[in-house]
């Protein structure tokens, strides 16, 4: 279970739009596809629903033309494929900015009981209206906590027993998947499980859409050196830049 890094340096066009999920899940897909029509087949036809969970594009601090984005999946196979198509010197277009793939890096993300940030914001959606929910919905803690326990369902075969302790809410990011609009959540939660669970969270992601760039967390840990450059903004507002 491990994830890639993938290191951007902007050459083309301002940072990449607000709303660029679908976009960099687009882009990711695209260049896989090129790259190999069979790998391509891999992914779209997983077993498990998503292949890989994709985090948004954020800015090295201090750097302006420098960014990176991660993908995580269970199956380092799949991680190899995606490495082999985002190789160092290759153009990455995400809507009206171009980026160059600089450094790749695998590693092995930390999974343990704790404090979870979001890298990319958690899609959820209310079973009866079928509409997106953020956390000012009653009932959005309880709703986190069975979309996570809904993956150890989807991919352990068994019940889980993950829980959501607190949930502290930040941005409210509107995101458009192809015509349809959506609202999505970031924020820190503390979050206990099995580390068997949790690492599955890590790699997979939680709630909705994955691959197009929504739901994925790590644990918040000044170990994770990508961390250092990520700025969580305090306000919860919907809309924004980032």
């Amino acid at each position: 279970m491990v994830h890639l890094t993938i290191n951007l340096t902007r050459v083309v066009g301002r940072d990449p739009p607000y709303d660029h999920n679908f976009l960099l899940g687009s882009a990711v897909y695209r260049m896989l596809k090129e790259r190999s029509e069979k790998a391509a087949d891999i992914v779209h036809d997983s077993p498990s629903r998503s292949a890989y969970v994709l985090s948004e594009i954020h800015r090295v601090r201090g750097k302006p033309k420098e960014a990176w984005f991660r993908i995580g999946s269970s199956s380092e196979a799949i991680i190899r494929l995606v490495e082999k198509a985002l190789t160092p010197g290759t153009s990455l277009i995400v809507g009206p900015t171009a980026f160059q793939i600089g450094s790749t890096g695998i590693e092995e993300p930390v999974a343990r009981p704790g404090e979870y940030v979001t890298l990319s914001p958690i899609l959820l959606r209310d079973k009866e209206t079928g509409q997106s929910i953020v956390h000012d919905t009653p009932g959005y803690v309880e709703t986190l906590q069975e979309a996570a326990n809904q993956q150890v369902r989807n991919h352990l075969k068994r019940e889980g027993t993950i829980r959501i302790l607190h949930f502290e809410p930040q941005a409210v990011r509107r995101r458009t998947i192809e015509d349809r609009t959506v609202l999505a959540q970031k924020g820190r939660f503390l979050m206990d499980g099995g580390e068997e669970e949790l690492r599955l969270l890590v790699n997979h992601g939680i709630g909705l859409s994955p691959a197009l760039g929504f739901g994925m967390v790590v644990l918040n840990s000044h170990k994770a050196p990508h961390l250092l450059n990520l700025d969580i903004p305090p306000a919860q507002e919907r809309g924004g830049a980032g």
